[in-house]
């Protein structure tokens, strides 16, 4: 009976047979010779704990190199630090920052700079080798939330809290363009314009997408980065006088809208095929 099958299992094991029922008189899904896997991570345990950055203070940023092995973070202490996947401490710590807030921190393509955005209203690129800063980039009213590079390594952009994205050139620093909605600047001064929570450049290079507070995608063209007068669809913004910027009279409409029902933006991606992934917060009805 039952004393007999638990033999004839116990036989099969020891002869290298297969056994294909369980216990249970079912078919059994264990593959001979196979290896148990290491499950402290199904359990929600931390395989690595990077301690580095000031006691008590949030890390609001993370961004892994696209050649993988280092990490950089940005935190509420003014600055940002660079780590190795095999070091539990930063090997590097880049300070410059006016404000304590780092919002942000990306790698740019060739893996030699990370750039941070921070409520001092700045976008700043480091030196990974030299930890100084080596590029600049103001011109934001307010606190930078979100910075991305392109894929050539040739533009950022970079939101801030009033619902602009700046464009700049890397190479010399200067700002190109200012991304913003014709509907929010013309709400009035009672009605913010919706914070842009997400930005992703294509893979082509030919656009970029936004994600903000108001539960829509936009997309922009940059196309005619660098050619900022020769397009007529930039429009005069009313209201503002500065002769001292003339860059800051004019705006881009977005090409296209996708609005989604409840869910406010976090995070877009574009992949490789140029199609745009979006992760967000539902808000409910």
């Amino acid at each position: 009976g039952e004393t007999a099958q638990i033999g004839k299992r116990e036989n099969n094991r020891q002869n290298g047979t297969k056994d294909y029922l369980s216990h249970s008189g079912r078919p059994s899904t264990r593959v001979p010779g196979a290896k148990a896997e290491f499950t402290a991570h199904r359990h929600g345990s931390a395989l690595v704990c990077y301690q580095g950055h000031s006691p008590m203070t949030p890390v609001w940023s993370v961004s892994i190199a696209p050649c993988g092995y280092y990490f950089a973070s940005a935190g509420a202490d003014s600055t940002a630090r660079l780590w190795c996947t095999d070091r539990k401490t930063p090997v590097r710590i880049f300070a410059g920052h006016c404000n304590e807030n780092v919002n942000t921190v990306t790698w740019h393509p060739n893996c030699n700079y990370i750039l941070t955005g921070s409520d001092d209203k700045t976008v700043r690129m480091w030196d990974i080798q030299s930890s100084k800063c080596v590029r600049l980039f103001n011109g934001c009213p307010e606190g930078v939330n979100e910075v991305k590079v392109s894929y050539s390594g040739l533009y950022i952009a970079g939101a801030d809290y009033s619902g602009v994205v700046h464009m700049w050139d890397v190479r010399n620093g200067k700002k190109l363009n200012e991304f913003r909605c014709s509907r929010a600047i013309s709400s009035g001064t009672n009605h913010r314009a919706p914070i842009v929570r997400s930005l992703s450049f294509s893979r082509c290079g030919t656009a970029i997408a936004t994600g903000s507070d108001d539960c829509t995608v936009r997309i922009w063209d940059c196309r005619t980065l660098g050619k900022y007068y020769s397009n007529s669809d930039r429009l005069p913004i009313a209201g503002q006088n500065n002769e001292l910027n003339t860059m800051t009279h004019l705006y881009s409409e977005p090409n296209k809208y996708f609005r989604t029902k409840c869910t406010s933006l976090l995070d877009l991606q574009y992949t490789k095929q140029n199609l745009l992934l979006s992760v967000g917060k539902y808000l409910g009805v």
